[in-house]
């Protein structure tokens, strides 16, 4: 049977996200045609590990947010290391596919069928959310949950990406719409393969300025999530086929970029990074002085 590497990191929290988390750790390691694991922070980083019954840990991390970003805040992994990582566990069990997902999120059977089935090299799956009864109340269209990958893909790609920290925001869509310019991959937002226990949005951590950077800096692919995500609403509200949901994935992620353009863009990234310089400055002496 084939195999998709799952790999998410867990963590301790409020009691509510701990039990959302376990709900998702139970359906783990109930999938067929899944190996899960739980990724943590080598020995010796200071950081504790959270582990749970039945999901492999890999204590293999040594990026964290504060050391990447500059700034003071909660100890958070970096997105492409935890990619690193699950790409080589992946290569060294012989399996082709291995997927990132957020901590709460229920990974479902459909989920791996449709990685392990459609040939494609990347999958962006978008989450159905539950209320806590379980009943479905609607796909999260602007945003991802989970993303996999063709292992030899993401090495031959890996430069693309950006080092966004994991939990803070636009990390998912930027990291969607480069995979759909430079592969051939699917946005999997239609059959709610992934699902997510509705709760109230907690404020974002001191990081996320950090992101928003980046994301700066990815400007031309966020902007191509942008209109996607914008035209791909008006279509589902006039009942859009899925063949033409298909035909606009294909038409809004084209790369061609104008000589113009990236000397537009040359220029924007020059102000996002005295922008961001001074922030971590500012942060930096705050700290100092309290």
């Amino acid at each position: 049977m084939s195999t998709v590497l799952l790999g998410t990191q867990f963590y301790r929290g409020a009691a509510d996200a701990m039990r959302r988390q376990q709900q998702a750790a139970d359906a783990l390691v109930s999938l067929r045609g899944a190996a899960p694991v739980n990724l943590q922070w080598r020995p010796g980083a200071g950081e504790e590990v959270c582990e749970r019954p039945g999901v492999e840990t890999l204590a293999v991390l040594t990026e964290d947010a504060r050391r990447v970003s500059g700034l003071p805040g909660r100890c958070k992994p970096i997105v492409p290391e935890m990619l690193d990582a699950l790409a080589d566990a992946a290569a060294a069990r012989g399996l082709r596919y291995f997927a990132l997902f957020n901590g709460d999120i229920v990974v479902t059977e459909r989920a791996i069928d449709r990685i392990l089935s459609g040939g494609k090299q990347t999958y962006a799956f978008s989450r159905m959310n539950l209320d806590e009864s379980g009943r479905s109340i609607g796909l999260t269209l602007q945003g991802i949950d989970m993303l996999a990958y063709d292992a030899a893909w993401w090495r031959r790609n890996r430069a693309r990406f950006r080092p966004y920290i994991l939990g803070e925001p636009c990390f998912d869509v930027v990291f969607t719409a480069v995979m759909m310019c430079h592969g051939d991959g699917i946005i999997c937002n239609r059959d709610g393969e992934i699902r997510h226990e509705d709760h109230p949005n907690h404020p974002f951590g001191a990081h996320a300025d950090y992101n928003h950077y980046l994301a700066a800096l990815d400007a031309p692919y966020f902007s191509l999530w942008v209109k996607y995500w914008d035209a791909l609403v008006r279509a589902r509200k006039r009942g859009a086929s899925e063949a033409e949901e298909r035909a606009l994935l294909r038409e809004s992620f084209v790369w061609r970029p104008t000589v113009a353009a990236a000397l537009w863009h040359a220029g924007r990234c020059a102000r996002a990074r005295w922008r961001y310089r001074r922030r971590v400055k500012h942060a930096v002496a705050g700290q100092a002085a309290r």
